[in-house]
């Protein structure tokens, strides 16, 4: 048993389906309190810093689903990015406040090179009106995992062999 919501649940193995994507983790930031200044202390590393500048922090009752995508680094992970890429595009001009984003760690550090061991992607899905449950947010993902479903149904897209 994972521990996520099944509405999470759900979407990761929808997500890890795909051909080229060994994983998939996420969580859940309440961005209220988070301002700009905040964005340069190390814990804040993983949210979206150009987005959350643009609005100077995070806006009241938002939260943020951040869902962290493991390619693998092959043809098929390739194929896999271009087509969430499109989908999170597609998504995003019907509505719903998401983007997919590279992350990735500083290429050296004190433990040693990091440079091609640290790329993962970041879908960003941004949820407000979020007050006293999760549950409006939960079935935002619910929402999209249904259309992601039907994508991959629609365009024959690549699934991995369960």
């Amino acid at each position: 048993m994972s521990g996520y919501p099944p509405e999470i649940e759900q979407f990761h193995q929808t997500l890890c389906s795909l051909t080229g994507v060994d994983s998939a983790i996420s969580g859940v930031d309440d961005l209220s309190s988070v301002d700009a200044e905040l964005l340069s202390v190390t814990e804040y590393a993983h949210l979206p810093h150009a987005a959350l500048l643009r609005t100077g922090g995070g806006l009241d009752n938002e939260v943020l689903i951040q869902f962290e995508l493991v390619l693998q680094p092959s043809q098929e992970g390739w194929h896999a990015l271009e087509f969430l890429g499109w989908f999170v595009r597609d998504c995003a001009r019907g509505g719903h406040k998401m983007q997919l984003r590279p992350f990735a760690l500083p290429p050296v550090s004190p433990y040693g090179r990091q440079l091609n061991h640290t790329l993962k992607f970041h879908l960003d899905l941004f949820v407000d009106g979020i007050e006293d449950s999760l549950a409006p947010a939960l079935q935002v993902v619910s929402e999209i995992n249904r259309s992601l479903e039907l994508a991959i149904s629609l365009y024959k897209i690549n699934q991995a062999q369960v």
